[in-house]
């Protein structure tokens, strides 16, 4: 297993995260180009876009990257908070083709595909973020400083994978502790290293995802499902917010398909439902595209021409899995 970032010394890095890169990704990159510097020479890739949150902490820390990077030239490749090439979209093939050494720090579920050798790999799980593991490694780096803004990054990925820490634990507030030490820098301003002033037409996609709802019970659990034309993770947040355990919200457009699910992080601890494990990932069994994330925010990326059959396969596998824990769950929608 991989214990520190010795290995990446002396080299031409390739710092990557997945497609759609989010603060966690691209903090998880920058803390470490930012360490580096000087120990090896690295450039921070992203596959196809970036989401407005990690661009805000891009420009206002300065930490450049490149979009869609080719992957010639490098010694060595580092996966960032993915652990599936199919999460690099259009760059798979390059990754998939590349022949130098690999590495893999990443804190999602396990995956069957083997994305870097296990002394190349250094992966939890149990870890909030993927900057959590990326501070752990930078701090076991012998005769490595780590500047300030690292520090800032590693907190913002903290604040944001653990939703303000609603689902933080003991080792997170540890961590984060120490990061706001050495960062010196007020909690206030850590957030708005990446915070956005939700616009106007944020605002008006959620409500419109409240109007158009589709509302299910299964035993205790309510869940929501609502086709929106864009914003749809910030539009299931909403509805997880107005009362649903579970939501999922979704668009099709120009034949792409996008559809992102969020859920109570309260019905998660009693139920250990795991959006990632038990619907986004299965999802690639009925369409094309591929799913991923995490258990209380997930989300998957396909093609097609509507939303209505994968928002009811949604529904579906989490219905299968309430019914599976209670046999005799009644499941009813509200109309």
């Amino acid at each position: 297993m991989l214990s520190s970032l010795l290995p990446l010394f002396n080299k031409k890095i390739l710092l990557l995260t997945h497609a759609g890169a989010d603060v966690d990704a691209f903090a998880s990159a920058a803390a470490i180009s930012l360490s580096l510097r000087g120990a090896a020479k690295t450039t921070i890739g992203v596959p196809e876009h970036m989401n407005l949150n990690a661009k805000a902490l891009a420009k206002k820390l300065e930490v450049s990257y490149k979009i869609n990077p080719s992957f010639k030239g490098y010694d060595a490749i580092v996966c960032l908070d993915f652990n599936k090439s199919k999460m690099l979209g259009s760059s798979q093939a390059q990754f998939l083709e590349f022949s130098g050494e690999k590495f893999l720090v990443d804190h999602h579920s396990h995956e069957s595909e083997v994305m870097a050798p296990q002394k190349n790999s250094y992966c939890s799980k149990e870890a909030i973020s993927t900057t959590e593991l990326v501070y752990s490694l930078l701090k076991k780096t012998r005769g490595l400083k780590i500047p300030k803004k690292a520090y800032q990054c590693i907190a913002a990925g903290i604040i944001t994978d653990s939703s303000s820490f609603l689902i933080a634990d003991h080792r997170t507030f540890r961590i984060m502790s120490q990061v706001m030490e050495a960062a010196n820098v007020p909690y206030s301003e850590l957030v708005s290293l990446f915070s956005l002033e939700r616009n106007f037409s944020e605002k008006i996609a959620a409500l419109k995802a409240a109007k158009r709802v589709r509302i299910y019970k299964c035993s205790d659990a309510i869940l929501a499902s609502s086709e929106v034309g864009a914003f749809e993770a910030d539009c299931a947040s909403a509805l997880v917010r107005l009362g649903a355990n579970a939501s999922f919200c979704g668009y099709a457009e120009n034949g792409k398909v996008r559809i992102s699910g969020r859920a109570n992080n309260r019905w998660l601890a009693k139920t250990r439902f795991d959006l990632a494990r038990d619907v986004f990932n299965r999802l690639e069994k009925y369409f094309p595209g591929e799913g991923g994330g995490h258990p209380g925010a997930s989300g998957f990326n396909g093609t097609g021409t509507g939303v209505d059959a994968h928002l009811a396969k949604c529904i579906e596998l989490t219905r299968e899995f309430i019914s599976k824990k209670e046999k005799n769950a009644v499941f009813k929608e509200y109309t």
